[in-house]
């Protein structure tokens, strides 16, 4: 004897939560999408706070969707919902407290996104940061984002920069943040393949989507640190190609096709390079020129940074660099390279871009460096200076070099190698990216001495 199918409960099954943010639209308001099951006919309901209940919709019976009233930007909202039949007797209810509207923003990669930095208490939290966790649950942001408990009381490392972002950017938008936490340490560019989607939550780039729907499937953009585990000769071979197309096919999947993409460029390697880290200058570079490809996105620079281990970013720096994607976020660049040109045989002024404000270093400027084209070192420079009434920087070169007959060919870097010192900074403490190798033009010969 077959048992009778049974129909689905009155029951709301998604689209508001406690402590979820939702993506505010142009108006300056979000319009939540709740869905649930239904054995017949009914009518929604809802009311914020203590206002008088609405009906929304009706529902037939099975699963169903329904959009709600709008909600305006800030928060926090208190939400109530309803079904009721027609006699009005309550089928199902629900109440979601604490819901924010504001904007979104996906932060995925590897370690350095998790976060390696020891927590320390106490650290500063904001009511109005809001994190889409791993388990697919909102809560208050706080650290560790993207790690969970491992034993009871003992979490693993995890400061990162993802909770300063989102009090900076919040303060600066006086918006509400929320945080869809997606990253994972130690992975590739091919474990974040897009191919791998079909896995849904067992791939990164599937899971990424999945927490993108649960989120409501819209988002201000993206914050990405990734390229560590791609410096090894093969895989930085075909990085600048495999970085475009992730964009490119994340910015289609996400059907927003202008989506703010804000990535940093790798930090410094404080160790003995093995062949699995050997072209750490090949990936920087590669990230640093597909900034102009990728627009709308926005390159971090991290090279300045001070570490705390060999590979990961110290708690101070994951701060800084925080509020530098906020920067970021909010369509600050900070100094770009433009070009270098010889104003003397023994001036070269270097150009740049996006500078705010001015420029500043701690201490002496540092970083620059000149190399033959056999890659060999030259002690060409012998001071670096900034001209602040045109925000270049001036490197001043020896002079015996300029009296060659045969015009040198010189290739200009800044963060060349694993681990350089680098101090280039800006008014909002945003950083020159590591470049290089740029081949400079011809050196003006020097004239003859007088004897």
């Amino acid at each position: 004897m077959s048992l009778p199918l049974l129909l689905a409960a009155f029951a709301f099954t998604g689209g508001l939560s406690d402590s979820q943010v939702l993506q505010r639209e142009a108006g300056g308001t979000a319009t939540p999408v709740v869905t649930g099951t239904a054995d017949g006919p009914a009518r929604l309901q809802w009311r914020t706070g203590d206002a008088a209940w609405q009906d929304v919709a009706a529902v037939a019976a099975g699963g169903w969707k329904a959009k709600l009233p709008p909600l305006p930007t800030g928060g926090p909202h208190g939400v109530q919902l309803r079904l009721h039949d027609a006699a009005g007797a309550t089928l199902a209810e629900k109440t979601a407290r604490d819901v924010y509207v504001g904007d979104l923003w996906i932060l995925a990669g590897q370690s350095n996104m998790v976060g390696r930095a020891r927590i320390e208490e106490p650290y500063a939290r904001d009511s109005r940061v809001r994190m889409l966790a791993l388990d697919g649950v909102w809560q208050l942001a706080t650290h560790p984002l993207h790690e969970q408990v491992t034993a009871p009381g003992v979490t693993r490392p995890g400061h990162g920069p993802g909770l300063e972002f989102g009090r900076a950017l919040s303060r600066a938008l006086d918006v509400p943040i929320g945080l869809i936490i997606c990253a994972k340490g130690g992975t590739s560019m091919a474990q974040w393949s897009p191919e791998l989607a079909s896995q849904g939550r067992a791939s990164l780039y599937g899971n990424l989507l999945e927490q993108f729907r649960l989120a409501g499937g819209r988002v201000s953009g993206v914050l990405w640190y990734q390229g560590e585990n791609d410096t090894g000769p093969e895989p930085s071979a075909v990085y600048a190609t495999t970085f475009r197309a992730f964009v490119a096919r994340l910015r289609a999947d996400l059907k927003h096709p202008s989506l703010p993409f804000c990535y940093a460029q790798l930090a410094r390697f404080a160790n003995e390079p093995t062949a699995f880290y050997s072209e750490w200058n090949v990936v920087r570079e590669a990230q640093r020129l597909a900034e102009a490809e990728l627009a709308p996105a926005r390159l971090v620079a991290t090279v300045d940074l001070e570490n705390g281990d060999y590979i990961h970013l110290s708690r101070e720096s994951q701060d800084r660099l925080g509020r530098r994607f906020a920067w970021a976020a909010q369509g600050r660049g900070g100094p770009r390279f433009v070009e270098a040109r010889w104003t003397s045989p023994t001036e070269l002024r270097v150009q740049l871009s996006g500078v705010n404000g001015g420029l500043k270093t701690d201490g002496r400027l540092l970083g620059f460096e000149a190399l033959d084209a056999d890659g060999r070192a030259k002690r060409l420079f012998f001071r670096t200076t900034f001209d602040p009434a045109t925000s270049e920087i001036v490197l001043s070169a020896n002079r015996d070099s300029a009296t060659r007959t045969v015009p040198e060919e010189i290739d200009l870097w800044y963060g060349r190698g694993h681990d350089p010192v680098c101090t280039v900074v800006d008014s909002l403490d945003l950083a020159l990216p590591a470049f290089g190798p740029v081949r400079l033009p011809p050196r003006p010969p020097a004239p003859p001495r007088a004897r």
